[in-house]
């Protein structure tokens, strides 16, 4: 085991001593406090919303998948240290290589928050992940974007993404719009997308 693995290992299991203390460290940014206290809450009381895909892991995620209730939560990310830091259903891998992993309509929503532009930059790995993302969300499904609209996290945005012309713009789940500053220190948005009910 490295000593990256070991570390995080350790971190995740002192995070998770001290969840059940009920103390919850976490990061103290808006985007990162508008995306667990509204949008995962929202997302949670959606019964139509069993089986996500949660993209990216880090400490100041591990608790996720417990704020979506009962859904099924699966997690990845390509760095196989960051393991303890995801949910019960891991992967990892890359999100280019989805569909290796996930069936054809297999997921109700897939939440990408902080990927895009941190580490998914070239154009080509980028429409390859979201087509793979697409195939996967069944008919209705939901797609979340959070990603930096500044300099140079921005070099590809949604609208230069061919995969997004699959998907209709709609609300933000517990906000109330398509496309939510949350924090404009670096222009962190949330994006919100469904795929169409019928082709």
């Amino acid at each position: 085991m490295s000593f990256k693995a070991a570390l995080y290992g350790w971190t995740a299991t002192t995070l998770r001593t001290l969840d059940h203390h009920g103390v919850r460290l976490r990061y103290p940014y808006r985007d990162r406090i508008m995306f667990e206290n509204a949008i995962l809450p929202a997302l949670a009381r959606d019964d139509s919303i069993r089986r996500v895909l949660m993209v990216g892991c880090g400490w100041y995620t591990h608790h996720y998948p417990s704020l979506l209730g009962d859904a099924e939560v699966t997690t990845i990310d390509l760095d196989a240290a960051k393991r303890p830091f995801g949910g019960d259903r891991h992967i990892v891998g890359n999100l280019t290589s989805l569909s290796d992993h996930i069936p054809h309509e297999g997921l109700d929503a897939v939440l990408c928050n902080g990927v895009l532009g941190w580490g998914l930059n070239e154009p080509d790995d980028v429409d390859q992940a979201f087509t793979a993302c697409v195939d996967c969300l069944r008919p209705g499904g939901l797609l979340l974007l959070g990603w930096n609209d500044h300099p140079p996290y921005n070099r590809v945005s949604p609208e230069d993404i061919p995969a997004f012309a699959q998907l209709e713009p709609i609300r933000v789940p517990g906000l109330d719009a398509h496309r939510v500053v949350a924090l404009p220190r670096n222009q962190h948005c949330f994006q919100a997308f469904r795929k169409p009910l019928s082709g």
